[in-house]
């Protein structure tokens, strides 16, 4: 096992499996990498991509598509297919960016009638409330002025 203190002191790219550091590296702090705080690392947040957020997905199949090109008989023709393919491939991916947008105005929409209806619920049970004090406090009222008015109520049973 390596030292843990702090920081793991191992170098990501040698091949030896020994758990002490060489004397050499322990000697020249020049021979290993410079450490980086977090802070100054570049995040991704796009696992596709790398670290500088450059995709190589596409220079991959520009790099595959020169290798068909140039192992081909009639390398205008299958470059003239290769642009239709990338053209129709394109118009999918803008198609399915226009579905996604509909899909999330349409999720914006639901979203915002479900907050009408529940601000509507809100009003009407504030108003019933509202309804219902007024008729307790009326009720209040009555029961005072005959209290006050007439305090001696005579039964006639």
């Amino acid at each position: 096992m390596a030292k843990t203190s702090g920081l793991f002191n191992f170098s990501p790219f040698s091949s030896s499996s020994s758990s002490s550091p060489s004397p050499s590296a322990a000697a020249d702090p020049k021979a290993s990498p410079p450490m980086q705080n977090e802070s100054e690392r570049v995040r991704n947040d796009n696992p596709r991509t790398t670290s500088a957020g450059f995709d190589p997905e596409a220079l991959e199949r520009g790099a595959e598509a020169v290798k068909k090109i140039a192992a081909s008989k009639e390398p205008k023709k299958v470059f003239e297919l290769m642009k239709k393919q990338e053209e129709t491939r394109q118009a999918e991916l803008a198609s399915k960016v226009a579905e996604f947008k509909a899909m999330q105005a349409q999720a914006e929409t639901e979203r915002q009638k479900v907050i009408y209806e529940e601000q509507k619920k809100l009003a009407q049970q504030q108003a019933q409330i509202k309804s219902q004090m007024a008729r307790y406090e009326d009720e209040l009222a009555r029961k005072r002025m005959q209290a006050c008015c007439f305090p001696f109520v005579i039964n006639n049973n």
